[in-house]
């Protein structure tokens, strides 16, 4: 019958989720979702584009393109997929990555065809395929990210604060003075695109992986924004641990109270409630080119290196 594509829908959930969790039991991708999450995306961003490689009935291989909003500057595209293990070799990721790279400057070329157009992936570190599907597609490396682990234990230090600042689990009615300062703190990231509303909506207010209760805000004395840190729960843990397990998506201070241990000392809090509310590990993922030495901030908290994922661009 030979190998079909098409675009999946949320009645492929199951399917997708099936195939991620093959994939994932052999290497680490960063993102395997389970089924209602894959539905939750698919619903509540409408403009990600699933699609999937059939041999027959059997979902073999998929791609996931997901727009940033376009902008004056032009537009992101962040690209993830993989291929069944069991089908390695059959040029099934060099089919998807070409018919996702087309979607891309579709999509781009139907909202503004003069503008700039970026597309990232990324890649295993100790993968030479993916490395050299990459390459052959003439994406270049760029920056590389670290998926980081730590055990929580019984006992962690407790919440020190500077004079002034109060700390108090995230509101999703602040949800928008969040996503603000968000912008703000993460603007000299490297390659960051400002997240927009429906998306930090989607991934930090109403989706299932939130866990409100365990995220915090620390505000100055005039009641503004300081620093945060959210956690999520992801049906599968990101570390491929058994769980249960806490992620922190984000741990962000805004410029003007950097260098004041905010940062450390909200992460602490929020891994001793995760620790009292269940959860036995917690992971995140951090870029080794942050400019604001998070890496050493995770490792003094107890985290260490899991896997290492290396980014790659295309600009056209």
């Amino acid at each position: 019958m030979g190998i079909t594509t098409r675009d999946l829908t949320d009645d492929d959930a199951d399917a997708l989720a099936a195939l991620m969790l093959r994939i994932e039991a052999d290497h680490p991708t960063g993102f395997c979702l389970g089924a209602g999450e894959i539905t939750e995306i698919m619903r509540d961003k409408p403009d990600a584009v699933f699609e999937g490689a059939f041999d027959g009935d059997d979902l073999v291989a998929f791609t996931a393109v997901m727009p940033s909003l376009p902008s004056a500057k032009g537009q992101r595209f962040t690209l993830f997929g993989d291929v069944d293990p069991q089908r390695r070799g059959e040029g099934l990721g060099t089919l998807m990555l070409g018919r996702s790279l087309d979607r891309a400057r579709a999509i781009r070329g139907a909202v503004a065809p003069a503008g700039r157009i970026r597309i990232a992936s990324a890649a295993l570190s100790d993968r030479d395929d993916q490395t050299d599907l990459m390459r052959s597609a003439g994406f270049e490396p760029g920056r590389h990210s670290f998926l980081m682990v730590a055990e929580l234990p019984d006992e962690l230090p407790a919440l020190v604060l500077p004079e002034g600042v109060t700390v108090e689990p995230f509101d999703p009615a602040t949800s928008d003075e969040l996503r603000d300062s968000h912008n703000a703190a993460f603007a000299d990231y490297p390659e960051f695109t400002e997240i927009s509303r429906d998306f930090w909506s989607l991934f930090m207010v109403t989706s299932a992986h939130t866990r409100h209760a365990l995220s915090l805000v620390a505000r100055d004395a005039v009641g503004s924004v300081a620093a945060y840190v959210f956690a999520h729960e992801y049906a599968v843990p990101p570390s491929g641990g058994a769980g249960p397990e806490i992620h922190v998506p984000f741990v962000g201070t805004v410029p003007a109270h950097r260098g004041r241990g905010l940062a450390t000392a909200l992460l602490s809090r929020v891994l001793h409630l995760s620790r009292g509310a269940g959860y036995v590990t917690a992971s995140l993922n951090v870029d080794t080119a942050n400019p604001t030495g998070a890496l050493g901030i995770y490792e003094r908290a107890g985290f260490r290196q899991s896997y290492r994922q290396d980014f790659y661009y295309l600009d056209a």
